[in-house]
């Protein structure tokens, strides 16, 4: 049982990468999970409306909605040992706290849940993460601002600097991907290239 962490900045490419990862590992016959946080279950979808409203109520609400879709989630990956799961958007999660309080809430994080075999952390420009964002023409949400997400860029860089492999995704085009596939292999997640 394989555990993959993809997490970043909103616009970043999580999904993308995630589901990339996903085939990659089902063609060499692994039975792959992929679950975005927040989910499409029923605190993920609390969270999610959350984080289109605004003010302090709203960001403690997402908060604690996101944490317990995490747990469901930590609890079926405990209870499925035959299947790797990706999780996209998983310890990260504290980058979003004020940011008196994400280290603590990251290390806290890090005693009580599970570590990957693989965090991927995906780095990308604010700017070019807001003209992604803009692209897909959802709903913003309170932490897609051009403020607000350079925000959590610096306080997620400085969390990640141990334990996490990452990628600037800032660039359009194959060459994050490859650079992630190639990490895949060199770390036996996926087979040596031929």
């Amino acid at each position: 049982m394989t555990l993959i962490v993809v997490d970043g900045l909103d616009g970043c490419g999580k999904d993308t990468h995630a589901i990339r990862i996903r085939k990659l590992m089902e063609i060499e016959g692994k039975s792959v999970r992929v679950v975005s946080h927040p989910s499409n279950r029923f605190f993920g979808r609390l969270s999610k409306r959350s984080l289109q409203a605004s003010g302090p109520m709203a960001r403690l609400f997402a908060t604690a909605f996101f944490i317990v879709d995490v747990l469901g989630t930590v609890r079926a990956y405990k209870r499925a040992p035959e299947e790797d799961y990706i999780f996209v958007r998983y310890l990260l999660g504290a980058a979003y706290l004020p940011r008196a309080l994400a280290p603590a809430g990251y290390a806290f994080f890090r005693r009580v849940l599970p570590f990957p075999d693989f965090a991927l952390f995906i780095d990308i420009r604010p700017d070019v993460a807001q003209r992604r964002i803009a692209a897909r023409g959802h709903l913003p949400e309170m932490f897609e601002t051009p403020q607000k997400l350079a925000a959590v860029r610096e306080i997620a860089k400085g969390l990640t600097r141990s334990d996490w492999v990452t990628v600037d995704n800032s660039i359009d085009g194959e060459e994050p991907f490859r650079e992630v596939e190639k990490i895949l292999r060199e770390r036996s997640i996926l087979r040596p290239a031929l």
